[in-house]
Protein backbone atom coordinates (compact mmCIF):
# COMPACT_ATOMS: atom_id res chain seq x y z
CA UNK A 1 0.00 0.00 0.00
CA UNK A 2 1.33 3.69 -1.13
CA UNK A 3 0.59 5.47 2.30
CA UNK A 4 3.54 4.38 5.00
CA UNK A 5 4.12 6.42 7.84
CA UNK A 6 8.08 6.95 8.83
CA UNK A 7 7.06 5.31 11.98
CA UNK A 8 6.17 2.13 10.16
CA UNK A 9 9.68 1.90 8.05
CA UNK A 10 11.40 0.16 10.80
CA UNK A 11 8.05 -2.39 11.22
CA UNK A 12 8.05 -2.95 7.56
CA UNK A 13 12.11 -3.73 7.26
CA UNK A 14 11.55 -6.36 10.03
CA UNK A 15 8.08 -7.91 8.60
CA UNK A 16 10.15 -7.85 5.15
CA UNK A 17 13.37 -9.61 6.32
CA UNK A 18 11.09 -12.30 8.41
CA UNK A 19 9.06 -12.84 5.37
CA UNK A 20 12.34 -13.28 2.78
CA UNK A 21 14.14 -15.67 5.48
CA UNK A 22 10.83 -17.41 5.97
CA UNK A 23 10.72 -17.87 2.47
CA UNK A 24 14.72 -17.95 1.17
CA UNK A 25 14.66 -21.45 3.63
CA UNK A 26 11.45 -22.65 1.98
CA UNK A 27 13.12 -22.02 -1.53
CA UNK A 28 10.05 -19.90 -2.65
CA UNK A 29 11.42 -16.46 -2.23
CA UNK A 30 10.49 -15.82 -6.15
CA UNK A 31 7.06 -16.82 -5.85
CA UNK A 32 6.56 -14.97 -2.49
CA UNK A 33 7.98 -11.77 -3.87
CA UNK A 34 5.61 -12.10 -6.91
CA UNK A 35 2.56 -12.76 -4.46
CA UNK A 36 3.11 -9.91 -2.33
CA UNK A 37 3.62 -7.52 -5.33
CA UNK A 38 0.16 -8.87 -7.14
CA UNK A 39 -1.67 -8.57 -3.73
CA UNK A 40 -0.77 -5.34 -2.75
CA UNK A 41 -0.83 -3.72 -7.13
CA UNK A 42 -4.74 -5.53 -6.67
CA UNK A 43 -5.43 -3.25 -2.95
CA UNK A 44 -3.50 -0.40 -5.03
CA UNK A 45 -5.65 -0.92 -7.97
CA UNK A 46 -9.11 -1.03 -6.07
CA UNK A 47 -10.22 1.51 -3.87
CA UNK A 48 -13.17 -0.05 -2.33
CA UNK A 49 -10.97 -3.35 -1.46
CA UNK A 50 -8.23 -1.12 0.39
CA UNK A 51 -10.33 0.95 2.37
CA UNK A 52 -12.17 -2.17 3.70
CA UNK A 53 -8.90 -3.96 4.49
CA UNK A 54 -7.26 -0.68 6.18
CA UNK A 55 -10.44 -0.31 8.34
CA UNK A 56 -9.94 -0.83 11.71
CA UNK A 57 -14.00 -0.79 12.10
CA UNK A 58 -14.28 -4.09 9.91
CA UNK A 59 -12.79 -7.44 12.10
CA UNK A 60 -9.33 -8.97 11.56
CA UNK A 61 -11.62 -12.13 10.82
CA UNK A 62 -13.78 -10.36 8.19
CA UNK A 63 -10.54 -9.51 6.60
CA UNK A 64 -9.11 -12.61 6.61
CA UNK A 65 -11.67 -14.16 4.78
CA UNK A 66 -11.60 -11.24 2.46
CA UNK A 67 -8.05 -12.55 1.69
CA UNK A 68 -8.50 -16.04 1.56
CA UNK A 69 -11.28 -15.66 -1.03
CA UNK A 70 -9.89 -13.07 -3.06
CA UNK A 71 -6.31 -14.43 -3.21
CA UNK A 72 -6.10 -17.96 -0.69
CA UNK A 73 -6.28 -20.13 -3.99
CA UNK A 74 -3.26 -17.92 -6.51
CA UNK A 75 -1.10 -17.27 -3.73
CA UNK A 76 1.54 -19.87 -0.90
CA UNK A 77 0.80 -20.71 2.18
CA UNK A 78 3.43 -18.95 3.39
CA UNK A 79 2.27 -15.38 2.02
CA UNK A 80 -1.55 -16.18 3.04
CA UNK A 81 0.33 -16.87 6.62
CA UNK A 82 1.83 -13.38 6.79
CA UNK A 83 -0.67 -11.32 5.23
CA UNK A 84 -2.48 -12.77 8.11
CA UNK A 85 -0.10 -11.64 10.63
CA UNK A 86 0.08 -8.46 9.06
CA UNK A 87 -3.53 -8.50 9.87
CA UNK A 88 -3.34 -9.65 13.39
CA UNK A 89 -0.67 -7.05 14.14
CA UNK A 90 -2.17 -4.02 12.27
CA UNK A 91 0.39 -4.07 9.63
CA UNK A 92 -0.97 -4.20 6.55
CA UNK A 93 -1.09 -0.51 5.16
CA UNK A 94 3.36 -1.10 5.55
CA UNK A 95 2.45 -3.81 2.33
CA UNK A 96 3.89 -1.41 -0.27
CA UNK A 97 7.07 -0.54 1.64
CA UNK A 98 7.70 -4.36 2.59
CA UNK A 99 7.21 -5.56 -1.10
CA UNK A 100 10.06 -2.56 -1.84
CA UNK A 101 12.32 -3.60 1.45
CA UNK A 102 11.48 -7.39 0.21
CA UNK A 103 13.27 -6.58 -3.35
CA UNK A 104 15.85 -4.72 -2.05
CA UNK A 105 17.14 -7.70 0.33
CA UNK A 106 16.64 -10.43 -2.35
CA UNK A 107 18.52 -8.21 -5.19
CA UNK A 108 21.23 -7.67 -2.81
CA UNK A 109 21.16 -12.04 -1.64
CA UNK A 110 21.56 -12.63 -5.74
CA UNK A 111 23.94 -9.03 -6.23
CA UNK A 112 21.44 -7.75 -8.47
CA UNK A 113 21.77 -3.65 -8.82
CA UNK A 114 18.95 -1.53 -10.21
CA UNK A 115 20.30 1.34 -11.80
CA UNK A 116 18.15 4.20 -13.11
CA UNK A 117 19.79 5.70 -16.70
CA UNK A 118 18.41 8.95 -17.57
CA UNK A 119 19.17 9.81 -21.36
CA UNK A 120 18.07 13.22 -23.26
CA UNK A 121 15.92 10.49 -25.72
CA UNK A 122 14.69 7.46 -25.78
CA UNK A 123 18.03 4.80 -26.01
CA UNK A 124 17.85 1.82 -28.32
CA UNK A 125 17.77 -1.50 -27.22
CA UNK A 126 21.89 -2.00 -28.32
CA UNK A 127 22.59 1.05 -26.43
CA UNK A 128 20.28 -0.23 -23.52
CA UNK A 129 22.10 -3.35 -24.01
CA UNK A 130 25.99 -1.98 -23.82
CA UNK A 131 25.47 -0.15 -21.13
CA UNK A 132 24.21 -2.98 -19.04
CA UNK A 133 26.90 -5.08 -20.26
CA UNK A 134 29.66 -1.91 -19.11
CA UNK A 135 27.85 -1.83 -15.41
CA UNK A 136 28.10 -5.74 -15.11
CA UNK A 137 31.99 -5.90 -16.16
CA UNK A 138 32.46 -2.61 -13.61
CA UNK A 139 30.26 -3.47 -10.77
CA UNK A 140 30.38 -7.12 -10.38
CA UNK A 141 27.13 -7.63 -10.20
CA UNK A 142 23.77 -8.16 -12.64
CA UNK A 143 22.29 -5.29 -14.11
CA UNK A 144 18.48 -4.65 -14.38
CA UNK A 145 18.05 -1.03 -15.46
CA UNK A 146 15.23 1.24 -15.73
CA UNK A 147 15.13 4.28 -18.04
CA UNK A 148 14.26 7.77 -17.94
CA UNK A 149 13.97 10.13 -20.55
CA UNK A 150 14.34 13.87 -19.49
CA UNK A 151 15.41 16.52 -22.70
CA UNK A 152 16.58 18.64 -19.87
CA UNK A 153 20.17 17.09 -19.64
CA UNK A 154 20.05 17.76 -23.75
CA UNK A 155 22.56 14.77 -24.42
CA UNK A 156 24.67 11.70 -22.53
CA UNK A 157 23.22 10.04 -19.43
CA UNK A 158 23.15 10.01 -16.14
CA UNK A 159 22.94 6.63 -14.31
CA UNK A 160 22.15 6.63 -10.40
CA UNK A 161 22.81 3.02 -8.83
CA UNK A 162 21.68 3.53 -4.74
CA UNK A 163 22.97 6.71 -3.41
CA UNK A 164 25.41 6.94 -6.20
CA UNK A 165 25.24 9.18 -9.21
CA UNK A 166 27.79 9.20 -12.55
CA UNK A 167 26.66 12.17 -14.41
CA UNK A 168 27.81 12.24 -18.01
CA UNK A 169 25.26 14.68 -19.20
CA UNK A 170 25.91 17.32 -21.71
CA UNK A 171 23.97 20.02 -19.19
CA UNK A 172 25.98 19.30 -16.46
CA UNK A 173 29.68 20.15 -18.59
CA UNK A 174 27.93 23.39 -19.99
CA UNK A 175 27.10 24.25 -16.50
CA UNK A 176 31.01 23.11 -15.49
CA UNK A 177 32.50 24.85 -18.56
CA UNK A 178 29.99 27.99 -17.51
CA UNK A 179 31.23 28.07 -13.65
CA UNK A 180 34.89 27.78 -15.21
CA UNK A 181 34.33 30.54 -17.10
CA UNK A 182 32.63 32.83 -14.48
CA UNK A 183 35.63 31.77 -11.90
CA UNK A 184 38.08 32.79 -14.72
CA UNK A 185 36.57 36.23 -15.49
CA UNK A 186 36.14 36.88 -11.83
CA UNK A 187 39.95 36.33 -10.71
CA UNK A 188 40.83 38.22 -14.22
CA UNK A 189 38.96 41.78 -12.77
CA UNK A 190 40.74 41.08 -9.16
Amino acid sequence: MKTVDIKHIKAAKKYSEALFQTAFEAGKNEKVYDDIVFINETIETNEQLKNALLNPVVLNKDKKDIFQKLFGIHIDKITLDFIYLLIENGRLNCLNEIVNRYNQTNNKKNNIITPLIISAVELTEEQKQRINLKLEDKTGSRVLSEYLTEPDIIGGIIIKIDDKTIDCSIKTKFDNMKKQLTKGTNYGNN
